[in-house]
């Protein structure tokens, strides 16, 4: 069943993800936060086995050491786990594995991310059902280990997505992975519930690992920004250049579409000569915490590949060439602070047109929660690349530029 479980998370969520191997291991470790909840539950159970079936005092008389004992059920419990979490990875590792393309070394990182989750939801189930009993505990350990992703989403405990600019960051997985691994360790030696009062001081040894544990992941950041490429970018060349990072090769053959209407629009559009996926020729500054920043106005213009959409790409690199021919950024010959309402939203149905004729077309892939007013002024210059010819719609829109253009810049030389 929980084989099950986690296919079916990795597959039917979305497959965009595979012919990247960050995106796939990125999708591949999603199902270990939900075995998470299910894993500290069923820890907490096995966890309090001994208690439940009043077998306490039999195991520490036995001529076994306790300590021996516990490892052999946690282990258990950990493998019952990893099972399903293992094969659901080797899935994954297949499907992309059939074109091998670059940053294996990427997926890796996810995996241990995954490997981490599950491991801390054994080590919470664990305590709960040593500590607790077996009143509760299951129920106890699985809302705690929820609660605990809900809380820590906020520093990248929660990743669902694997883009290439970023990457898991080797020492603080390392360091966590350690910690996480210690505390399995103290569980141990942790006394039952059925233990003394006076004899649970033992219990107190948790508390400096955990907390240790807490504050790593509470202060640092697992996934990370990567180093630029340099050379290693793949690059379109044409009137726009479009480069990409080495692992999204993937998604060439329609950027090279892209690239070659790009090529076919009329003159009036000027083409930025470079557009960048993001990442790859980041503008930093150091901001006034002292923290470093990425200036997305500096340099040139990026865009996103967001879950292996054509609409995300296109919609940005659409709006790079809009800016461009309008001068938005050209103060000295444009000034765009008097756009009427009426002129505003036949600049949103010329940048809707272009996003759409780039992607060839077809209807959206996504929903928006715009104001109608813009949705409408959009799905007008979505009508226009759907309906009309190739060369109507570039007299239409060498018509809307030219005018525009006419009311806000100067002429061009």
């Amino acid at each position: 069943m929980l084989v099950v479980l986690d296919v079916a998370v990795v597959f039917l969520r979305n497959r965009y993800w595979i012919g990247v191997w960050p995106e796939t291991g990125a999708a591949a470790q999603v199902p270990a936060y939900l075995l998470g909840v299910v894993g500290a539950g069923a820890a907490a159970w096995a966890a309090s086995a001994p208690v439940r079936h009043r077998l306490e005092e039999q195991l520490g008389a036995a001529r076994v050491h306790p300590a021996r004992v516990e490892a052999h059920r946690l282990a258990a419990t950990l493998v019952v786990l990893l099972i399903p979490y293992l094969i659901g990875q080797a899935v994954a590792f297949t499907a992309t594995a059939r074109t091998f393309p670059p940053g294996v070394h990427l997926w890796l990182g996810y995996f241990v991310l995954g490997l981490f989750g599950i491991l801390l939801s054994v080590a919470i189930g664990w305590a709960c059902g040593r500590l607790l009993g077996p009143v509760f505990s299951a129920f106890t350990a699985a809302l705690g280990f929820l609660f605990l992703t809900v809380l820590l989403d906020r520093v990248e405990f929660v990743v669902v997505s694997g883009r290439p600019a970023v990457a898991v960051d080797p020492l603080p997985m390392a360091l966590r992975l350690g910690l996480v691994v210690a505390l399995l360790l103290v569980m141990l030696w942790l006394p039952g519930a059925a233990v003394p009062r006076q004899r649970r001081w033992r219990a107190t040894a948790l508390l400096p690992v955990a907390l240790f544990l807490l504050v790593v992941m509470g202060t640092t950041s697992v996934v990370t920004d990567r180093q630029p490429p340099g050379d290693r970018a793949l690059c379109l060349d044409g009137t726009t250049r479009l480069c990409i990072w080495p692992e999204s090769e993937k998604y060439l053959p329609r950027l090279q579409e892209i690239n070659e209407r790009i090529d076919e629009l009329p003159a009036t559009f000027t083409r930025p000569p470079l557009i960048n996926e993001f990442g790859l020729h980041p503008v930093r500054y150091i901001g006034p915490d002292g923290g470093k920043y990425i200036d997305a106005d500096a340099g040139p213009p990026t865009f996103n590949i967001l879950e292996g959409s054509p609409w995300s790409y296109a919609g940005s690199i659409g709006t790079a060439i809009v800016s461009e021919t309008f001068g938005y950024q050209d103060f000295q010959s444009c000034d765009w602070t008097n756009l009427t309402g009426p002129d505003s939203a036949r600049l949103s149905t010329v940048d809707k047109w272009l996003e759409a004729y780039l992607v060839g077309g077809v209807s959206p892939d996504y929903h928006t929660n715009a104001p109608e007013e813009m949705q409408q002024a959009w799905a007008k210059g979505r009508a226009v690349a759907a309906d009309r010819s190739r060369d109507d719609q570039f007299r239409w829109a060498e018509g809307e530029v030219r005018e525009l253009r006419g009311r806000y810049c100067q002429p061009r030389n």
